[in-house]
């Protein structure tokens, strides 16, 4: 029965309300309504608005989307935002100012808004500058830049433009987030339950109550030297802190500790990040008995502690005098905020949870520099100058260095950390890395320990080491001892079952994590069906919880899945979320049968660098070998490839650089071609008004070109392109070309100056006669996939018969591939083999060269051996 409260609160107005939005609702799809259904959500009673609220969004709905970047001459950058279903963007420079470099304004429409009553809301960056708006008008807006900060933004936005980021969750949206971010970081209860069900709803965590008491009556004569603490606060300050942290690097755990015996057999511990008097996080070594009575009693962030013994043969190989000396060298130093967010963001794009992405890293850096930059000098500056080279480059400066050199802010913050770098306040290690230094000057990584950087490791890749206890028999009597769920390590701590997925399951390996992505797969829900998109052989041994489950009417599934080449299995049943295989994330071969020791380290310094176009069914092919180029090239580049299902569309631009202006004296000289120096001319001449776009192509399948566009000659057909001579010199200075199916953009790549493409086509060269037509290849473009599917590659991106030089081999015999994957005929050859004796015939080192083989030759016994086995239990 409803208590005389709870039925008085639905009140007529109430009611009334309830009926609009009824009403609302059913009729949004045939005419734009005043009011949208979410737009009437706080006129409703709490208890009906607040569960749905919480439903559509969340904290992490607090961070903006990235758009794109609206740059003179560009006026292709739409999207659909949360209030507008019709934007576009474009930047008009001007001197309004009267200054040396002038100002801009951004130029916004929106269109076709949902409601009356919805608003959009916006933030516009540069490296030097973070400004925010917010649009309820379908009309022309303007955002004004009056002034650039000096030569270095103005060259910045004329090249790249200004960023433009959405409040993807609206008004509404973003008040709400900001709702839930707030408690994250209180010592309250409200504090904690928001911490634990945003951790439930972004990472799928579950945090099941243990059985009181939540203490365990630890004896330590059973606690050895080398054991690892595992700490999760989940309130407070460190509680909020926490997790944010482990919601991008995937841990679920947030800090650590280490266990020490001196020679007189008294217990330490070891922490970087421990408080001292002063307020500062340093690294200290402290009797256990004062570490654990502060956890017991102090520490206000409520912490999880599971011990993490060492496994008795890995306790055998234990130095603990030179743990000793490396943790007494440390002590005192700072805890290590240089290398902290590093440690995670290991890819271009796989370390990023949605919607964060490397263009909004950029942006909050640049915020917090304006905010604080002493704090932002310490966290990000001095590490981004490490992995430029430089010095003394505040962020501003780094973005615009980047970009000179022809990279991306992106590939910047994916280089490897260096154990040996030494900062202004000395070497540097986080929680984690201190005791994995630890690890390593203790002998446990035995003879990998100088090919693995263990800065570059997350709490997550610490606790999924192979170094632990496996058999519960040997566990201290003490552990788990009150608890109805026996664990494979000990929780000392809390009144919530800890999560460590992937515990105790990973080999070390040469040059481990410095390449692995931290999203777990994702999977797609289908009807009552789970279809797992990613093999779970391939999954991050043991780092299983989906994060999001995106539901797909029967059209929407097929076409969603068509790019990524997904098989999906004919019962569509659920598969066990616990991997099968523990799997390397650098070559992503089974552990057993990991590449990465085979390869020789470092990489070759390949002088001619090379592109891998890999069709998006071939990424995950078990005998794929693009992911021997990737361990033993130094300079390679792979990007992911798709079919055009409909249609596609290719733009084809120049960056200003490669518009060097020409001498125009040579003009009527009859030693050159005047038709290509006047062409040249007026394509340097458009930088000025930063003009750079040169060609769009649009195709349909089967590439059929339906339309081109181009700024190299009037009413050109692609075909008069190529036989233009003075197009063609042009294009041979390099070009960037963009991709874009379905509306969305598929991927954006540089062709530098001297590439070919290695494809046997219609006027190819042999390789071997590039020296006697002095044609000299800077860039080897390789087409990865299957001869038919690089074939339609090649047919279906016709920017690649733009490239003055097509190079082709002629190899007798078979290929290594053999019997274990089908050749059309003699002299086919796999892309790894391919590549390198096209580099061979182009002078590369032999040796290095000869290696690569070596390893796709012991790939394809591995998978012979395989079939064997598996052939021989069916018999």
């Amino acid at each position: 029965m409803a208590s005389s409260s709870s039925s008085s609160s639905f009140t007529l107005p109430s009611l009334f309300s309830i009926a609009v939005l009824i009403l609302t609702a059913s009729t949004a799809e045939s005419l734009k309504s005043p009011f949208h259904p979410r737009d009437l959500l706080p006129l409703l009673p709490k208890q009906v608005s607040w569960p749905i609220l919480n439903s559509l969004y969340g904290a992490a709905d607090l961070l903006p989307t990235f758009i794109g970047t609206a740059s003179p001459g560009n006026d292709d950058v739409k999207w659909k935002g949360a209030c507008f279903y019709e934007n576009t963007a474009y930047l008009e420079f001007h001197n309004k100012s009267g200054s040396e470099f002038g100002g801009g304004t951004l130029h916004i429409q929106a269109d076709k808004a949902h409601s009356w009553t919805c608003m959009d809301l916006y933030v516009f960056a540069t490296p030097y500058r973070v400004t925010w708006t917010w649009y309820f008008i379908s009309r022309a807006h303007t955002v004004e830049f009056p002034e650039w900060d000096g030569l270095a933004e103005y060259e910045y936005v004329k090249n790249k433009g200004v960023s433009i980021f959405l409040m993807h969750a609206g008004m509404l949206g973003t008040l709400q987030a900001l709702w839930d971010v707030f408690p994250l970081f209180t010592n309250t209860g409200w504090g904690e339950s928001s911490n634990l069900a945003f951790l439930e709803k972004h990472m799928g965590a579950k945090f099941d109550t243990r059985p009181e008491p939540w203490v365990t009556n630890v004896t330590t004569d059973q606690i050895q030297s080398g054991d690892l603490l595992a700490i999760s606060k989940i309130r407070g300050r460190w509680g909020g802190f926490e997790t944010l942290e482990k919601w991008v690097s995937g841990a679920y755990a947030g800090h650590s500790a280490v266990c020490l015996r001196d020679s007189e057999g008294k217990l330490w511990v070891g922490e970087s990040g421990n408080e001292n008097e002063k307020g500062e996080d340093v690294i200290a070594i402290l009797p256990w008995e004062e570490w654990w009575e502060f956890e017991l009693t102090k520490d206000d962030a409520n912490p999880q502690i599971a011990l993490l013994p060492l496994h008795p043969d890995v306790r055998a190989k234990f130095n603990v005098t030179a743990a000793w000396e490396y943790a007494r060298s440390m002590e005192g130093k700072p805890y290590g905020y240089h290398n902290l967010i590093f440690s995670w963001i290991d890819t271009v794009s796989e370390n990023y949870p949605p919607p964060l992405d490397s263009h909004l890293v950029a942006s909050f850096m640049t915020v917090w520099s304006k905010m604080q930059p002493d704090y932002a000098a310490n966290m990000w500056n001095e590490a981004l100058n490490k992995r430029l080279g430089t010095k003394g480059l505040d962020l501003s400066d780094v973005l615009v260095e980047v970009e000179k050199r022809g990279s991306s802010f992106d590939k910047l913050l994916a280089i490897p950390e260096q154990d040996d770098w030494i900062y202004s306040d000395g070497k540097s290690t986080s929680c984690i890395a201190f005791i994995l230094e630890m690890y390593k000057e203790g002998g446990l990584f035995g003879s990998l320990a100088d090919s693995i950087q263990v800065t570059e490791f997350t709490l997550k890749d610490a606790y999924m080491l192979n170094l632990f206890e496996t058999n519960a028999s040997r566990l201290p009597k003490w552990c788990n001892d009150n608890d109805n769920v026996k664990l494979p390590y000990c929780q000392i701590l809390g009144k919530y079952r800890m999560q460590l997925p992937g515990y105790n399951t990973m080999e070390p390996y040469t040059h481990m994590n410095e390449q692995c992505p931290s999203l777990p797969p994702k999977s797609v829900a289908y009807s009552d069906t789970t279809v797992n998109v990613s093999s779970l052989g391939q999954m991050m041994m043991g780092h299983v919880v989906a994060r999001t489950h995106l539901i797909l009417s029967r059209n929407n599934f097929a076409d969603s899945i068509r790019c990524q080449g997904l098989r999906v299995s004919k019962t569509l049943s659920m598969e066990s979320q616990q991997s099968k295989r523990p799997t390397c994330p650098s070559c992503a071969k089974p552990t057993q049968l990991c590449l990465c020791n085979r390869i020789r380290s470092p990489p070759l310094d390949n002088q001619v660098s090379v592109t891998i176009l890999q069709h998006s069914l071939e990424r995950k092919h078990a005998l794929n070998s693009t992911r021997i180029a990737r361990l033993g090239l130094k300079n390679v580049t792979v990007t992911t490839v798709c079919d055009v299902h409909d249609e596609a569309e290719f733009l084809i631009r120049v960056k200003g650089a490669s518009l060097e202006l020409v001498d125009t004296s040579k003009l009527g000289s009859d030693n050159v071609d005047n038709e290509s120096l006047k062409l040249s001319q007026q394509l340097a001449d458009k930088r000025g008004s930063c003009e750079e776009d040169l060609m769009r192509i649009s195709m349909k399948k089967r590439g059929v070109i339906s339309n081109v566009s181009t700024s190299l000659m009037e009413n050109a057909s692609f075909d008069g392109i190529l036989a233009s001579p003075a197009a063609m010199d042009v294009l041979a200075k390099g070009f960037v070309v963009t991709k874009f199916s379905e509306g969305k953009e598929e991927f954006e790549l540089e062709v530098p100056p001297g590439s070919a493409l290695l494809f046997p086509s219609e006027g190819s060269v042999m390789i071997n006669d590039l020296k006697e037509r002095d044609l000299k290849v800077r860039n080897l473009i390789v087409l990865d996939g299957t001869w038919s599917k690089a074939r339609r590659m090649y047919v279906e991106n016709p920017w690649l018969k733009l490239l003055c030089s097509h190079v082709k081999l002629e190899i007798e015999g078979a290929s290594l591939y053999r019997e274990v994957r089908r050749q059309p005929r003699e002299g086919c050859l796999s892309t790894i083999e391919s590549i390198v004796h096209a580099m061979k015939e182009m002078g590369e080192d032999t040796e290095g060269l000869d290696n690569m083989l070596d390893v796709f030759e012991s790939m394809v016994g591995d998978q012979r051996r395989c079939k064997d086995e598996n052939f021989g239990k069916v018999l």
